[in-house]
């Protein structure tokens, strides 16, 4: 079993290309689905907020990939850019 510091590395490995990912415009998401996006990569991959899930390997595999971190980082990116423009209008 992994230490601590293992198990943190490797999630902020996996935090680091979640946010490459997202910079580079690979974020989609899809229509009339709400908490459903679509992220390219070496294929194209399903991910559900709601659920928690992403049809990648390495989700099955039982971690949380980069796919499903890149789509909540672009759920809060949204959620602070509304915040912050609700505060210039007030």
């Amino acid at each position: 079993m992994k230490n601590i510091r293992e198990r943190v590395e490797g999630f902020l490995n996996r935090l680091e290309r979640a946010e490459a990912i997202l910079l580079e415009g690979r974020v989609h998401r899809v229509e009339g689905l709400p908490q459903v996006y679509v992220v390219r990569g070496s294929d194209n991959y399903l991910v559900d907020l709601e659920r928690e899930t992403c049809t990648c390997p390495d989700h099955a595999r039982g971690h949380t990939c980069k796919h499903l971190l890149a789509a909540v980082l672009l759920e809060r990116g949204e959620r602070q850019a509304v915040r912050r423009l609700d505060e210039a209008v007030a």
